[in-house]
């Protein structure tokens, strides 16, 4: 009998190769020695309810200005929602309700030239949105979902564990992993104009009354994001279509 899961870990840890290829791209002219600091996540605004949690141990309340690492899960809860800071150049993410993200990864390298990012983050329930400033080219900045990866370069995006994907701008690179068998296969997203991905149909123009387009206050500008949460209120839940206040 053939495990299912060690095959579909097998499929996505192809996924994910497939995606550090096309990443390459990106860095290889920017490999150089360099010194590696451990980054962190601020959270900046809880609504509801939301916990966390790292490694083994127990799940604590979430709370405002909490500092996550590596290895912290949060999840949110019904009519819930939670802003994560992750640096001036990776960004702002919001978690929506019923959601479970964790931070695989999250770094800083000082190159010389700039400071390259990496950030790999775990999606498996729920959806996010994400504000990400424009990253050098040496940076990284990875979502794992259950049917797949996505490469992120300087992007407001709308991402769904379902492999829903939602893009107003930037570049989003998603290497999709069919459940049911076939290879992984790579969909690139270059805004604008925005554009929608979903296993069922692939990727097509955003339609215009797409919730995404009213959730997002302005882009950032130079030289990094304002203090401020870069999101308009009240932030409309993906699963009810109905505010969360």
């Amino acid at each position: 009998m053939v495990n299912l899961s060690l095959t579909m870990t097998f499929r996505i840890n192809a996924a994910i190769k497939l995606l550090g290829l096309i990443s390459l791209t990106f860095a290889l002219a920017h490999s150089v020695p360099a010194q590696t600091v451990p980054g962190k996540a601020e959270v900046r605004a809880v609504k509801g309810v939301a916990v966390y949690s790292t490694g083994a141990a127990p799940s604590m309340p979430l709370k405002v200005g909490t500092v996550l690492g590596p290895g912290a899960t949060i999840k949110t809860g019904s009519g819930s929602s939670v802003d994560l800071f992750l640096g001036k150049t990776a960004g702002t993410v919001r978690m929506a309700e019923n959601t479970t993200l964790s931070i695989d990864k999250l770094t800083l390298t000082d190159t010389g030239a700039d400071t390259a990012v990496e950030v790999q983050l775990g999606l498996t329930d729920g959806t996010i949105l994400g504000n990400v400033n424009k990253l050098s080219a040496a940076s990284r900045y990875e979502i794992k979902l259950p049917n797949g990866v996505a490469g992120i370069r300087g992007t407001r995006y709308r991402m769904s564990a379902n492999s829903v994907i939602s893009v107003l701008d930037g570049t989003v690179v998603f290497v999709y992993v069919p459940p049911g068998g076939g290879n992984p296969t790579p969909y690139t997203l270059a805004a604008p104009p925005g554009l929608l991905f979903s296993p069922t149909d692939g990727v097509k123009p955003l339609p215009i009354d797409d919730p995404i387009r009213k959730q997002f206050g302005p882009p950032f500008t130079p030289p990094g994001p304002p203090e401020a949460v870069p999101f308009k209120d009240p932030f409309i839940s993906p699963g009810t279509g109905r505010p969360v206040r």
